[in-house]
């Protein structure tokens, strides 16, 4: 009688195949951990650049949506600087008034003449500081530092002078 011949195992193959499935189960976890970093970094960097934007773009709006003659103003508000947006509601004028307190950009509509101070504004995003320029009859430039040190600019030129 014959014995059952057994196949002999090889051990090269069983630990090639075992250290190609470590490699790749390696290699799949770097690069899962690289794209989690590069995700963590892209969120934060469009994180920290949403409030200087979006401000800018926020005010650069209000500006355009109040494009009239006479409409737009620099101004104060208790020694604070402000945008001024003037609008005439049934008849009776009314101010917007924009401008930067106690770390945020602040917005506060108004019947002109009322007694205002800046502390009654609407709080629409925090910000390090916001600057207003007139450099001309028909262009404002606005500026917005964020709590990072981020700042941008940007112009905008209403079209009624």
């Amino acid at each position: 009688m014959k014995s059952a011949a057994k196949p002999k195992g090889h051990m090269v193959d069983l630990l090639f195949t075992l250290a190609l499935f470590c490699v790749f189960a390696a290699s799949s976890l770097l690069v899962i951990l690289i794209g989690a970093d590069v995700y963590k970094s892209t969120a934060k960097g469009m994180n920290e650049n949403f409030n200087v934007r979006t401000s800018l773009s926020y005010v650069c709006e209000k500006v355009r949506q109040n494009d009239a003659a006479g409409a737009v103003r620099l101004d104060s508000l208790d020694s604070v600087p402000a945008l001024v947006l003037t609008q005439t509601y049934d008849g009776a004028e009314y101010e917007t008034w924009i401008y930067h307190y106690n770390g945020s950009l602040m917005e506060l509509f108004a019947q002109e003449g009322t007694e205002i101070g800046p502390s009654g504004g609407q709080q629409i995003m925090e910000i390090s500081s916001f600057t207003m320029e007139r450099l001309n009859e028909r262009l404002y430039r606005f500026s917005v530092t964020d709590e990072n040190g981020r700042t941008a600019s940007q112009m905008v030129s209403p079209r009624c002078a």
